[in-house]
């Protein structure tokens, strides 16, 4: 199932499901796994309509994502809120979607080089951690490393250009032995509940501070996870010190993970490149990603997978 059947009349009949009374206003935001909408109220102010991707998560995979929301909310932490309104549950079925509505969450997106928005960022991770490890995802997924890497570039080798493919398997069959490398054999035993995805996009800057946004990827995984992609360009030292710095405020930092970041970032290039070619079916994705697929992308791809094993050298 695709998202051709979401019309604009569907998301505010979702969105007046859950009993808020809609004024016709709907824009969507910029999402390619879902599809999110911002909606305007008939008395003021908007929501943002969540639609999730048809046969990715469950319903309870979803009603988890949403628990473990309100669990860091009942500690105090700054996120956005999945409401309820009027409906008996955070997630409604409409049309063949599963579909929520947030709160909007006024703010900017933080920079990278203002140090005292790094040191919030890292006080509200080390909050959310702090709290996040006495929970524990029963039907989410865990950050799976054989998936990321191996499977991944197993399904991407179908998408490589013939000229490559020699280079492509002596890159990568060298990557993935670094990776391993680099990972300790009880890997899993240091995961915790983590945001997943967490970078500059899921970051509001409110007037009280960074709110985390998009719980879309919670799953079990290191702690550093949610730490490694706020980190980039020439300062990222004085970056990771702000962060480790706010962390700290509230519980010790897993400064031991920090040794895991050059496998963790070649997992998640790897992962985004199939994601891309196993959403390619998807209309949006070819509009969005013009680039992707090219004879200069591929050589391009593998050349960066080349200095992930520069950065392992090197880390």
């Amino acid at each position: 199932m695709s998202f051709t059947n979401l019309q604009p009349d569907l998301v505010l009949d979702a969105v007046e499901a859950f009993g808020f009374e809609v004024n016709g206003r709907c824009y969507p935001l910029n999402s390619y796994e879902n599809r999110v909408f911002q909606v305007g109220l008939e008395k003021g102010g908007q929501l943002i309509a969540k639609f999730y991707r048809p046969e990715r998560w469950s319903l309870e995979q979803v009603l988890e994502e949403h628990a473990f929301n309100q669990f860091l909310i009942d500690h105090n932490i700054s996120v956005g809120q999945s409401l309820n309104g009027s409906a008996q549950s955070s997630v409604l079925e409409m049309g063949g979607y599963y579909c929520s509505v947030q709160e909007r969450v006024l703010g900017a997106v933080p920079e990278l080089e203002d140090l005292d928005s790094l040191f919030q960022l890292g006080q509200l991770i080390g909050e959310m951690h702090k709290a996040s490890q006495s929970w524990s995802f029963k039907r989410r997924n865990s950050y799976d490393v054989r998936a990321m890497g191996r499977e991944n570039l197993n399904f991407l080798s179908q998408w490589i250009p013939k000229k490559h493919h020699v280079k492509y398997r002596e890159v990568t069959g060298q990557l993935l032995k670094n990776i391993d490398d680099r990972l300790p054999a009880d890997f899993e035993s240091h995961f915790i509940a983590i945001h997943g995805d967490c970078h500059l996009s899921n970051v509001v800057m409110s007037e009280n501070g960074p709110v985390l946004i998009d719980f879309d990827d919670v799953m079990m995984g290191p702690a550093i996870q949610d730490i490694w992609m706020f980190l980039a360009g020439d300062n990222n030292r004085k970056q990771l010190s702000e962060l480790i710095d706010g962390y700290e405020e509230s519980t010790e930092f897993p400064h031991y993970q920090l040794s895991w970041i050059p496998a963790l970032r070649a997992l998640r290039v790897i992962n985004y490149n199939a994601w891309l070619a196993k959403r390619w079916s998807d209309p949006a994705f070819p509009k969005a990603f013009p680039w992707f697929n090219t004879e200069d992308f591929w050589a391009g791809h593998i050349k960066e997978l080349e200095s992930f094993l520069i950065a392992f050298d090197n880390g």
